[in-house]
């Protein structure tokens, strides 16, 4: 019973990396092949009526450099507009780009920056009123462009709903993990990404340098750039309607390693995401179904060790698929991938740094398996030397019943995380943050997600933060006199994760729906 189990788990492994194989390499073929050729004779191109929408939080050694390589663009002026969201920049990025001039500036002065993903939508509900607006284009504020960037833009957008550009990156004091993941971008983008494009299939949205057809968003009516995931998200949401999110290696955007930031969607996202998606009919859809199943792309290192236990069982038992099938996919893959080298020319040192990259994936992967993160944990050098810790009790409430819960406030050098507990549950924040009360935030907007609500200050309606200079922004101040007695001007101070009885929904922000709350509460 167990051998024959364990047959069928082979078999499954064999056939699961026999697709793969041919699967890349497809993708391989169709990098290295000449692209075709352009009709000289074609139409003549329409120039779409462009908006180029930058957001930006204390960027101003970039961002003012890529103002003006887009007041240099070769494409005619009173076809594309370009908007800046400033987002509680402290820097002097405003005054540069007034001087500069050539863009709409929007700023965004709230006590702290709201993101890109708030800020372009906030945006994008201003805009999309805009008669004669053809297409949107995003673009990340440490981006370098040269002057034919919207030609290419426009271009692209000719045949395609959605694109999506290049990223190069040039090294610039790089360390090692930088270097690593340069040569990573360069691999993906010469190679897995052009291969996709070429084939005509999806790939991820990249909120740094995409554009979109006025139509599209119109449709959708969203955008999604919080993060990696989803952006993600996003990618697939558009391709479930036939808006294929398309690569074009000519759109062409250059970053400094420094200014670089990392995104990789998480494995456990991919996975629910990908059960999330088998509801729909993924069938009726074959790019949808490819991009579905490309979520599934193995790590090379769990790929190597598959073939090798494969290639041992069938060398020394009867298999199905006997020993020189495993050799045949061996040789396949070491061929695909050494013609993928020589076309990016990654040899001996960039071949090394390109090599780390499934070492991480792995590690990363694994890190987010509950039986591996206590393992994870004690492994990790805790190189800490400041740490400050506090417990403050905290009230949930899923709108009917009241939990008494706690949460722990942490301080490791300088940076703050929380970790919010309910009797033997207990849910950290995604990140470490400068300020405790982005932290917080973040532990807020996670229990709403799952139909909870914390009744502290900072979710509280009567609450206004001290802006004091400091990092933290812990402090605040209760309105709650003062909207019962209009002449109170001495607001009593706060502390946010404190409360009270009068506490009510951050939703009800203003002395009417206040009144009206307290009435029929």
């Amino acid at each position: 019973m167990f051998n024959n189990l364990f047959i069928v788990i082979m078999t499954i492994l064999f056939i699961y990396i026999a697709l793969f194989t041919v699967y890349y390499a497809v993708i391989v073929a169709m990098s290295i092949l000449p692209p075709k050729k352009q009709d000289d004779e074609q139409a003549i191109k329409k120039h779409n009526n462009l908006i180029v929408i930058i957001y930006a939080h204390n960027n101003e050694k970039t961002v003012v450099n890529l103002l003006e390589q887009l007041n240099k663009q070769d494409y005619p002026k009173g076809n594309y507009q370009t908007h800046i969201i400033l987002d509680n920049c402290t820097d002097d990025s405003s005054n540069k780009l007034e001087f500069v001039g050539g863009a709409k500036l929007w700023r965004l002065t709230d006590d702290a920056p709201i993101g890109k993903d708030k800020a372009v939508s906030w945006l994008l509900e201003n805009l999309l009123s805009f008669k004669k607006v053809d297409g949107y284009v995003f673009l990340n504020a440490n981006r370098i462009v040269k002057t034919d960037f919207l030609s290419k833009v426009n271009d692209a957008l000719q045949n395609n709903s959605v694109v999506v550009g290049s990223t190069d990156i040039f090294l610039e004091d790089a360390d090692f993990y930088e270097k690593v993941w340069s040569n990573v971008n360069e691999y993906n983008v010469n190679i897995m990404k052009l291969g996709r494009s070429r084939l005509g299939l999806p790939v991820p949205i990249d909120s740094d340098i995409t554009a979109i057809k006025h139509e599209v968003l119109e449709k959708v009516q969203c955008i999604d750039f919080k993060d990696a995931n989803a952006e993600l998200k996003y990618s697939f949401l558009l391709t479930s309607v036939n808006h294929i999110p398309t690569f074009v290696p000519e759109i062409k955007t250059y970053v400094s390693s420094i200014d670089y930031e990392l995104r990789r969607p998480d494995f456990s996202f991919k996975m629910s995401l990908f059960r999330h998606c088998l509801n729909l009919k993924v069938f009726s859809n074959y790019k949808f179904a490819e991009f579905l199943l490309s979520l599934f792309k193995p790590n090379p290192i769990v790929l190597i060790a598959m073939l090798v236990v494969i290639a041992t069982y069938s060398f020394n038992y009867y298999f199905v698929f006997d020993f020189p099938w495993s050799v045949f996919l061996a040789v396949v893959l070491a061929a695909a991938f050494g013609f993928s080298v020589h076309k990016t020319n990654q040899y001996i040192k960039p071949l090394g740094y390109l090599a780390m990259c499934p070492v991480y994936t792995l590690a990363s992967a694994l890190s987010q398996i509950k039986i591996f993160k206590k393992l994870f944990r004690f492994l990790k050098k805790k190189q800490a030397v400041d740490v400050e810790k506090i417990t403050v009790p905290v009230s949930v409430t899923n709108g009917r019943n009241v939990f008494p819960c706690t949460m722990d406030l942490i301080s490791e050098d300088g940076f703050k995380k929380a970790v919010f507990r309910y009797k033997n549950k207990k849910q950290e924040t995604a990140q470490s943050y400068v300020r405790m009360c982005d932290a917080v935030k973040n532990i807020s907007d996670i229990l709403e997600q799952h139909g909870f609500r914390m009744k502290i200050c900072q979710s509280c309606a009567y609450f206004s933060p001290k802006i004091d200079g400091t990092n933290n922004m812990v402090k605040g101040y209760c309105n709650q006199k003062a909207v019962e007695d209009s002449s109170c001007v001495d607001l009593p101070e706060t502390i946010l994760w404190s409360s009270c009885e009068y506490y009510i929904p951050q939703e009800v922000n203003n002395v009417i729906d206040i009144s009206s709350y307290i009435k029929n509460r």
